[in-house]
């Protein structure tokens, strides 16, 4: 069986609605998922047969108005200007979360009660699992769909997405819950003690405990080399680069191409021994070093994908790294030794 372990990250969550995109247009079908806090509201909809939808999802959220901000201060926030008015709106909308106690559900029970069929959750064949804590003995409970009465599936739901930031309130067999986070940010366990034998466990950089798994364990990590912004980032377009870093960050593990922070189609060691062979070994030594790098392939990459990023060239695009080298060696002229050592790489004599 195949199982996709989703962790806790706040709005960072909506790298996992990419991920999951790439999964489906690659036909890779899941037998469960397993979340924890926005990993288990991102695994309820996947669980429900509803996961291609998640990147429109995420999309359509007004992160602002889920955690209970004025649409003033989410405008001001998201214009980059800091100015009086913006100072002043923070004031006041924080002065509301404290004079309540901390933020309100309401805007995540919305976005459960819009998006969530419980029905098509619970007649779903996925397993679909969360973690969370009970506060009143700090117990941390692993829960699967079996488990948990239907008309409670997203009081569990919330509780394992519960963090201290909101107000406090009692969510099932009126006990207290903490975010799961707490306990399992990335809940692989679960899977594996239910029989799992493949598992993706796809991380965005979230805050909490993980528990260790087995190291022999079948376990691919998905995570991204780069920010995925704050955990509370209100910005439409933080989501949307969240989305297209998940989805071409699968590609490439499910494709097998290489790359860290750019895709590029895959190419054998020799290959790149072979584009090296003209570069001196003063030049090859100092750029591995820069790059701590142990091979032509890596190193190439590395040089690559710096230069790429230093010249803001899109990341979101499958790249063939012949052609790539050769359309930065014409558009980019020598500024310093990486480059220098880029312009030196031939495939032909």
């Amino acid at each position: 069986m195949i199982g996709l372990a989703l962790e806790g990250g706040g709005v960072r969550g909506s790298y996992q609605a990419g991920v999951y995109m790439a999964m489906y247009e690659c036909g890779l079908k899941i037998d469960g998922v397993a979340g924890t806090s926005i990993g288990a509201i991102n695994g309820a909809i996947i669980a429900s047969n509803h996961g291609e939808d998640l990147p429109k999802i995420w999309r359509s959220l007004s992160m602002g108005k889920v955690f209970g901000f004025s649409d003033d201060f989410i405008k001001a926030l998201n214009n980059h200007e800091f100015n009086f008015d913006l100072v002043k709106l923070t004031f006041t909308n924080f002065l509301k979360i404290l004079t309540s106690k901390g933020i309100e559900l309401k805007g995540i029970k919305e976005v459960l009660d819009k998006y969530l069929n419980v029905d098509d959750l619970m007649s779903s064949s996925l397993d679909f699992g969360i973690c969370t804590v009970k506060l009143k003995n700090l117990k941390p409970l692993y829960l699967y769909k079996e488990n948990m009465e239907k008309d409670k599936v997203k009081d569990y739901i919330l509780a394992s997405a519960f963090l201290p930031i909101f107000k406090k309130e009692k969510l099932i067999d009126n006990n207290y819950y903490l975010d799961g986070g707490f306990y399992d940010l990335g809940p692989v366990n679960m899977l594996l003690n239910k029989g799992y034998q493949k598992i993706y466990l796809v991380k965005v950089q979230g805050i909490g405990h993980h528990q260790k798994y087995d190291k022999n364990a079948d376990v691919t990590v998905i995570e991204s080399k780069r920010s995925l912004g704050g955990l509370m980032d209100l910005d439409p377009n933080r989501i949307n680069e969240n989305i297209m870093m998940g989805y071409y960050d699968t590609i490439r593990i499910l494709k097998n191409y290489d790359g860290e922070k750019y895709v590029f189609k895959r190419k054998s060691l020799k290959f790149y021994e072979f584009l090296n062979r003209h570069v001196s070994p003063r030049l090859y030594k100092r750029v591995s070093t820069y790059f701590k790098t142990n091979n032509p392939k890596d190193t190439t990459i590395k040089a690559l994908e710096y230069i790429m990023e230093h010249e803001n060239i899109n990341y979101y695009k499958i790249y063939r790294p012949l052609s790539t080298i050769k359309k930065i060696k014409k558009k980019y002229p020598k500024r310093e030794f990486i480059y220098n050592y880029l312009t030196k790489l031939k495939y032909f004599f």
